[in-house]
């Protein structure tokens, strides 16, 4: 992190503190995801017949403080431990500004606007991690200036960002990125639901090393599925969304294609995409909120019900080298309040092209307790 993020850190901590006189100006929460993974062969680099996996997949706390006069603050820490030991990193951390008329205005470290599933909030996802074209094609939360507006209609947003290296992933100076998304909705009631949408993002690598690597839908799996590995000099991303709710029945999907030029080479062509449904068996609807997903509250004290099947595609392979993946998922969700869920899911994969081990079959099977506070 460097001395300016270094300052915006302190800044946000100090205010923190400050909000401490003010106390109903400040809101403090947070989350807890406990995992519990079993997966076969696919999903080791060694072809191990079979693996389980227990971790504290992230606990966070969250301070808000709301400013006089239009501004915010926002502050997340993320801890997680698992069989490699133990992580505490710095999430989301900003300043906005909510007064001006033609938009709200962020500086600091935010996601950027890029996809429908990698901008829901982790712990409003439908399955227990995000589609493999999410994780390898999307990205996290990085540094810069965020614009943003929305109504019960449209939404857009606009952000120009330096990617965050607090994992020293990057040999030369930190890529850079232009990042726009945009989503309309036709219909918007409590009854139904439909909303289209693009995204895209223009990035600079700086020549820094370039390559998708992702652990298929498994978190505390390996990296299975791979690109190849080079230099990059450009990356072009372009995605397109949507999702259709009808009472207490949805489906949504996502596409994204990204092309990468190789540094004094030749450029490379990526995709993939997700479709995926959900069922409430209880009969609650989720509510949308300016192109938002909102907690589900279950009807009944004994809480809701929750049937969600997805199938996603990755091909990452072009030229001879890569992998293209599928993996199909059925998972049961079961809500209780809107402080508890718990997540079940079996998946199914399957792979073609490059690959770890002469062994890439099998299934998996994740748990996750959450708790919001």
């Amino acid at each position: 992190m460097n001395y300016r993020r270094t300052r915006l850190l302190i800044a946000l901590l100090c205010a923190s503190a400050t909000a401490w006189a003010e106390k109903e100006r400040l809101d403090v929460s947070g989350q807890v995801f406990l995992d519990g993974d079993y997966y076969e062969s696919f999903w080791s680099k060694d072809g191990d017949k079979s693996t389980t996996e227990i971790q504290l997949r992230n606990a966070r706390v969250q301070f808000e403080y709301d400013f006089p006069k239009g501004w915010e603050g926002k502050l997340q820490i993320d801890a997680d431990t698992d069989s490699d030991g133990q992580d505490i990193d710095l999430g989301s951390a900003y300043f906005r500004y909510t007064k001006w008329k033609f938009a709200d205005i962020t500086l600091g470290k935010m996601k950027e606007p890029l996809g429908l599933e990698r901008n829901t909030r982790s712990a409003k996802l439908m399955t227990v991690e995000g589609s493999m074209m999410s994780t390898a094609f999307t990205p996290g939360k990085n540094w810069g200036v965020h614009l943003y507006d929305a109504n019960k209609r449209r939404r857009w947003a606009v952000a120009a960002v330096v990617e965050d290296d607090q994992d020293n992933k990057f040999e030369e100076d930190e890529p850079i990125a232009v990042t726009g998304r945009y989503t309309w909705s036709p219909i918007n009631s409590d009854q139904q639901t439909l909303q289209i949408g693009a995204s895209g993002s223009f990035r600079d690598w700086k020549e820094n090393i370039f390559q998708v690597r992702d652990r298929a839908e498994v978190g505390s799996a390996d990296n299975v599925v791979r690109s190849a590995r080079f230099r990059a000099d450009r990356q072009s991303l372009v995605g397109l969304e949507g999702l259709w709710r009808h009472k207490s029945m949805m489906v949504q999907g996502e596409y994204i294609n990204t092309r990468v030029e190789e540094l004094d080479g030749p450029t490379w062509n990526y995709s993939g995409y997700y479709i995926m449904g959900s069922y409430l068996l209880t009969g609650e609807q989720r509510r949308f909120k300016k192109g938002s997903f909102r907690k589900i509250k279950p009807l009944a004290p004994s809480g809701a019900w929750e049937l969600v099947a997805r199938y996603s595609y990755l091909d990452v392979r072009d030229r001879g080298l890569g992998s293209i993946a599928a993996v199909s998922t059925l998972g049961v969700n079961y809500y209780y309040g809107k402080q508890v869920k718990v997540m079940l899911a079996l998946l199914h994969p399957d792979i073609s092209g490059s690959i770890r081990h002469e062994d890439p079959d099998g299934d998996a099977v994740s748990v996750r307790v959450q708790f919001l506070y």
